[in-house]
């Protein structure tokens, strides 16, 4: 079945301003975590990196992690086995899981 042109320019209208609204959302969130400093930082400046935030919110938890391609190479699974090691499941939730431990030990793994 096919859409009316009117129709499909509609959908196509608020397609573009939902991925605008979550650009700008995802720039703010950067713009946070990197401390302010987005756009007046020079390419040599990494004295901001690495920032590292982790949060929790019911079974969730969310680790946004900065690093500068020159810094220590780190590998995604050596931070998902901090999370297994700490009881976290990549699909499965659990209960009780500290999230300042791991934040502890992704700091040690990138400092």
């Amino acid at each position: 079945m096919y859409l009316p042109v009117p129709q499909l320019i509609d959908q196509a209208t608020s397609y573009m301003v939902q991925l605008k609204e979550k650009i700008k959302c995802l720039k703010e969130k950067k713009k946070a975590l990197l401390g302010g400093e987005v756009g007046n930082r020079s390419e040599g400046s990494s004295s901001l990196l690495p920032k590292l935030s982790i949060h929790s919110r019911d079974s969730t938890i969310e680790m946004n992690l900065i690093i500068n391609v020159n810094m220590k190479r780190l590998m995604l699974h050596e931070l998902m086995r901090v999370f297994e090691e700490e009881g976290a499941q990549a699909i499965i939730c659990r209960i009780g899981i500290d999230p300042s431990r791991i934040e502890k030990r992704v700091r040690d793994m990138i400092s």
